[in-house]
């Protein structure tokens, strides 16, 4: 029986996971970027992304986080080389959690789905994690099942896998447009005019989707949230023992972040509303006062960074 070819748009985590699960039920593959790999602008390319399963009171979207870290954790074993770090995630509020809070929410159904948490005060945070304001943060909890997967380490050992498992990879092809015909997806075409043709196409490309697929505008956009890397001058307070993963009142500041990487960066980020915007814009760049909100944040929250 001949094998059926579906094309994979994008080699993001997404895509180049959906070409390797694709492969593995059968079809033949053809996996297009443009590259190079991994993509320098795709969300995936970073040093590190939360795997977590506190999501509120979402016991949905909790028990598929909790699917993805036993993954995560296999991960680790079969492709020999530790991606996946397990170090926990520590949220704090900057008043005690109550009911209806995204803190107390993720809490409580933790707790109730048997995770190892601990609820944290002031005193513990100040004694625990001293890079901490702890008079500011009264109150939260350390998620001990959560960590951080190095993405772009992550994606780049999984394009290997790809290509192992047969996926045929396109790595210098553009995609122009989806050819169509009798209101069906027959292929796509590329950018230098050729055609390929397949009996399915899996659209992955992030957030150039907007861009890519014109009719998708009026309801999908593309945002800029604003990512700091930076180099402690006390490096020893923001190990991963001293300084988990945090959410720093993250429902009401937008603010996260990582700790101390191979490299030495202590990565923190703000999740709001962001600023629309193509992911090749030259606008893409954090703004003067994205700067000074993120200075004033860690001059409140982590004293030793602020400078």
């Amino acid at each position: 029986m001949k094998k059926q070819r579906t094309i994979v748009v994008g080699a993001g985590i997404n895509g180049v996971v959906a070409a390797i699960e694709l492969r593995k039920r059968g079809h033949e593959v053809v996996l297009i970027d443009p590259g190079p790999l991994p993509h320098p602008l795709a969300a995936s390319t970073d040093i590190s992304k939360a795997v977590r399963a506190a999501y509120g009171a979402d016991e949905d979207y909790t028990k598929l986080a909790e699917r993805s870290i036993n993954l995560w954790r296999q991960w680790n074993v079969e492709f020999g080389v530790e991606l996946y770090h397990e170090i926990g995630f520590l949220f704090m509020r900057q008043r005690p959690m109550q009911r209806g809070d995204f803190e107390y929410e993720s809490f409580k159904l933790l707790e109730q789905r048997g995770h190892r948490i601990e609820r944290i005060s002031s005193k513990q945070l100040r004694e625990r994690y001293p890079a901490w304001n702890a008079e500011r943060y009264p109150d939260g909890f350390l998620d001990l099942e959560a960590g951080y997967a190095e993405s772009g380490r992550v994606v780049a050992t999984l394009i290997q896998r790809a290509k192992s498992r047969g996926v045929e990879l396109r790595q210098t092809s553009k995609f122009r447009d989806l050819n169509e015909t009798g209101g069906r997806v027959k292929g796509i075409s590329l950018e230098n005019g050729e055609k390929i043709a397949a009996c399915a196409v899996v659209m992955a490309v992030g957030a150039w989707t907007p861009y890519a697929l014109p009719f998708t505008h009026n309801f999908l956009r593309a945002s800029g949230q604003p990512v700091f890397h930076l180099k402690p001058d006390k490096p020893e307070l923001f190990t991963p023992e001293h300084f988990p993963i945090f959410g720093a009142d993250i429902s009401t500041t937008g603010y996260y972040g990582f700790p101390l990487n191979r490299d030495g960066v202590v990565k923190i980020a703000n999740h709001g509303q962001g600023r629309e915007m193509s992911p090749d814009s030259p606008e893409r760049a954090v703004t003067k006062e994205e700067e000074s909100k993120m200075r004033q944040f860690l001059s409140n929250s982590f004293p030793a960074l602020a400078n």
